[in-house]
């Protein structure tokens, strides 16, 4: 398990001083006092974290009652993936959604270290031997001027005490996929071939955590896990900052099978 050290009294002083001397706005609710992720102390607050029992394939919340040792809900019990593990720290709305939109199109790149503090402290994460972001197409990247998924990794992997490897390219550009209201399936489909290993990047072998911004079906996760699965690596654990909640009027939390020979496999 992993978990950074607190800032130091002389950095709390500083953002401190600078608070009272340029007050910011909160990027929720526009009144003043963002501080730490961009928000104001209220706001803050009512970040959604996501809190166990919640199922390793897909991280959505699972009843409590009928918890099995393999941890996949009824959906991910028969999927094969490619990833080991799925983890996310905060449910996807109000006001996370705020923060992760100014870092992906307000160019407020800073907001991925913010993130990555928050998550080396908050998640519980199995040993990797290093962090690799999902890359965006580099059209678009050239467009934002960066990854917001890689303005998330390389601090985190500071803050885990790990090296970061750009470890993937994307090989063509996709729409984006939330816009389209596709399933999990038509995803896939779109993503198919999406992602191939990075050149004279040591795979084989290693343990990746693979870091993206928001979680919706998974299907980016599993897209990118899979080129590195097929580049060698030995396990891939996904991590993303937020997962899209169940829509108004889902089924309640999923019920995890009691255990038993379900086929299920981790890779």
């Amino acid at each position: 398990m992993y978990g950074g050290e607190e800032p130091g009294v002389a950095r709390r002083a500083a953002d401190a001083l600078l608070e009272l001397l340029a007050p910011s706005v909160c990027l929720a609710c526009g009144g003043l006092g963002g501080g730490r992720l961009g928000l104001c102390p209220v706001c803050r607050g009512a970040l959604k974290r996501l809190r166990p029992p919640l199922c390793r394939g897909c991280a959505r919340p699972v009843d409590p009652r009928l918890v099995s040792p393999r941890g996949r809900c009824r959906s991910c019990r028969g999927r094969r993936s490619p990833l080991a593990a799925v983890v996310a720290v905060w449910s996807y709305e109000p006001p996370l959604d705020a923060v992760v939109h100014a870092l992906k199109y307000r160019r407020l790149e800073a907001l991925g270290a913010e993130l990555a503090r928050e998550i080396a402290h908050l998640a519980s994460l199995p040993a990797v031997d290093w962090v690799a972001p999902v890359p965006l197409h580099w059209l678009r990247r050239l467009i934002r001027g960066y990854d917001q998924a890689e303005a998330i990794a390389a601090p985190l992997a500071g803050w885990l005490g790990l090296p970061w490897r750009r470890a993937l390219v994307r090989r063509r550009a996709t729409p984006p996929l939330a816009r389209l209201g596709l399933d999990r399936a038509r995803r896939m489909a779109r993503l198919r071939g999406a992602f191939r290993p990075r050149r004279r990047v040591p795979i084989a072998g290693r343990s990746v955590l693979l870091v993206d911004d928001v979680l919706t079906t998974g299907a980016t996760l599993a897209a990118a896990a899979a080129a590195l699965r097929r580049a060698g690596a030995a396990r891939v654990v996904g991590l993303a900052a937020g997962r899209t909640p169940e829509p108004a009027g889902a089924a309640p939390p999923v019920r995890l099978l009691h255990p038993g020979g379900d086929g299920t496999r981790f890779f």
